[in-house]
């Protein structure tokens, strides 16, 4: 893979007083460099090379020693979290915003409008699904589904000029869980465009779910199996629902509360006697609060609990 500039490495520069000239660093061992590095590096996103005469592979070893770029697709996480990136995005996609914009403005009253047609459609027609069950387009289908989510949250992010980076599996620990879409929300983004964000792959979810219902009803001989990926995509969506760290759910009530973190806060809240005092003694408000915050703990719970059984499931599969 191309280099990637680190996750919280910066490039800046400065002068020395009384002087006007430039001086260019990099901010992690924190060092001068030089301003064609500093171009190069400031264009390292995974899908290019250095912008650098050999494109910087006597530079390299050096650069990923002082962990300025890695140019693994394995990436370590704090805890448990691994990633492995799949695709670098960058810049490429700049292009097509409007593009982007569009699809995601439509996206929620369409994604709304498909799940309540194939939901009413398969009630009024109370039609009994085929018998017969395909596995192996049952788990192709899941796949995409699993895709499909991130390409929510990579749409709504293009179209609000996030830096969205890449795109990959998350792995909790070597064992793959999910996927996810690497971005970095801009400090301008309105509320209601980091809510959007949050909730784009919940969407995705429900557009996909309503569209197999719908095909379930046309299709009679994969009905079963169709309908059991809609299942999943519902499933998906309520997993992703959850105000647990990490998930969709967290991050916008996050963005309601204008907060970084709802889970982190609710720790906090809890932790503190004082705090607990101060919102069991503020009425209703405070009441609310401390209900927010216990679903928000109790939902992650509910998420380990979930990575946990099927977890188990996947190793008692295999073995």
């Amino acid at each position: 893979m191309h280099p990637v500039l680190n996750e919280g490495v910066s490039i800046g520069t400065f002068r020395y007083e009384g002087s006007s000239t430039v001086h260019y660093f990099v901010e992690g061992d924190e060092f001068e460099i030089g301003r064609e590095l500093c171009a190069a590096l400031l264009k390292a996103d995974g899908t290019m090379p250095l912008d650098l005469p050999d494109h910087g592979r006597r530079l390299i070893p050096e650069l990923k020693k002082h962990r300025i770029v890695h140019t693994s697709r394995f990436v370590k996480d704090s805890g448990l979290f691994n990633r492995f990136i799949l695709f670098s995005i960058g810049d490429r996609m700049n292009h097509s915003k409007a593009l982007f914009s569009i699809i995601n403005s439509v996206l929620p009253i369409t994604s709304m409008f498909f799940f309540l047609a194939g939901v009413l459609l398969t009630v009024i027609r109370k039609e009994e699904t085929c018998c017969d069950f395909n596995w192996g387009l049952y788990y192709v289908l899941a796949f995409a589904s699993v895709i499909t989510h991130e390409m929510g949250h990579l749409i709504a992010g293009l179209a609000y000029g996030y830096k969205v980076t890449d795109t990959g599996v998350l792995l909790l620990g070597v064992i793959p869980i999910g996927a996810y879409v690497a971005a970095r929300e801009e400090k301008k983004a309105l509320k209601s465009e980091r809510i959007q964000f949050s909730l784009a792959g919940v969407e995705m979810n429900l557009f996909v779910a309503g569209i197999f219902l719908l095909a379930a009803q046309l299709v009679y001989p994969l009905s079963f199996t169709l309908v059991s990926v809609a299942n999943v995509n519902v499933l998906l969506a309520g997993i992703n629902l959850l105000p647990a760290a990490g998930l969709d759910g967290e991050s916008a009530l996050s963005a309601v509360f204008e907060v970084s973190s709802i889970s982190k806060a609710a720790v906090k809240w809890f932790e503190s006697g004082k705090k607990r005092g101060i919102l069991l003694h503020s009425g209703l408000p405070g009441y609310a609060c401390l209900c927010v915050f216990g679903i928000t703990l109790l939902s992650k719970l509910t998420f380990w609990l979930i990575i946990v059984v099927n977890t188990a499931r996947i190793l008692f599969n295999l073995f």
